[in-house]
């Protein structure tokens, strides 16, 4: 039966995306062409509301084949009229979809970190254009000892990305741990938490560098019934029970108008204030 339910669920999901894509192409296009600031506010405002329209149809097939039965403590204290800056654990490519769900039009549409590698994906490459979400490529140290001129490129793009999504609240979102939570790759940390990956501050610090008109972090802590996880179990409706605790917490004052790049102790301060927020989750992993 769950079977069904995914082979049912993938058209109904790839329709959706590719008609709400192709309007979002095409007010990304006339934006391009027509670069004056009163018109990049008016087609800001139509691309969130297409993106909303094209999550309140993704909720309305997983509502209908998925039943879910995902609980949500927490999420009464947002709104629609200030910024945000979110993060989550994250374990599953199904984490955007249920955050979604849980968010459409209770809190300003969520704007994701994109990994760099997925821009090669038509679908997210538009998204992403489309809705100014920034695009950041990591380097390691070697790369940035060698070609230094890279080093800050990712705060450009974001100050690049962001001054376009001033015109309306947002919330930015960055998935701290960097990827998709695996016994591997934890291991491969040397693992500090059992159900968690370690967090990174590097997104956290730039979004608060160059925002610091965003004064609340929403932290959303996502635990699944089902230890099967990847897309296809999503699909199939075999992740429709979840418990999601949403902290709203005020970003420390401290934290802003610092150099995370040359600041040692910021750098400390930030990594201990995350590796905090880390124990919570963990502890209501385990409970």
């Amino acid at each position: 039966m769950s079977v069904l339910i995914g082979m049912s669920a993938l058209p109904l999901l790839v329709i959706n995306m590719i008609f709400w894509c192709t309007l979002l192409l095409l007010v990304g296009i006339i934006r391009f062409l027509i670069p004056i600031k009163f018109w990049r506010q008016i087609t800001t405002k139509i691309t969130i509301f297409i993106g909303e329209c094209c999550i309140y149809f993704n909720n309305s097939w997983i509502n209908i084949l998925h039943r879910p039965n995902w609980k949500v403590e927490g999420l009464e204290f947002v709104d629609r009229e200030n910024w945000f800056l979110a993060t989550s654990n994250h374990q599953s490519w199904a984490d955007i979809f249920l955050l979604q769900y849980i968010t459409n039009r209770k809190i300003p549409l969520l704007r994701f970190f994109m990994k760099d590698v997925l821009k090669w994906i038509p679908i997210v490459w538009i998204v992403g254009w489309s809705m100014n979400m920034p695009f950041l490529k990591r380097y390691s140290e070697d790369t940035l000892r060698k070609y230094p001129e890279l080093k800050g490129k990712d705060i450009s793009t974001m100050k690049t990305s962001f001054e376009k999504l001033s015109v309306c609240p947002g919330t930015v979102f960055s998935f701290a741990e960097g990827t998709r939570f695996s016994e591997q790759k934890q291991k491969n940390q040397r693992p500090t938490f059992d159900k968690l990956l370690k967090p990174k501050a590097g997104g956290i610090a730039i979004t608060i560098a160059t925002m610091p008109y965003i004064k609340n972090l929403v932290d959303f802590t996502i635990s699944y019934k089902s230890k099967s996880r990847s897309f296809w179990d999503f699909l199939c409706g075999r992740m429709s029970e979840a418990s999601i605790r949403v902290e709203i917490i005020e970003i420390p004052k401290e934290f802003f108008e610092k150099d995370y790049s040359h600041n040692e102790k910021y750098r400390e301060s930030l990594k201990n204030w995350l590796y905090s927020l880390w124990k919570k989750k963990e502890q209501f992993l385990k409970d």
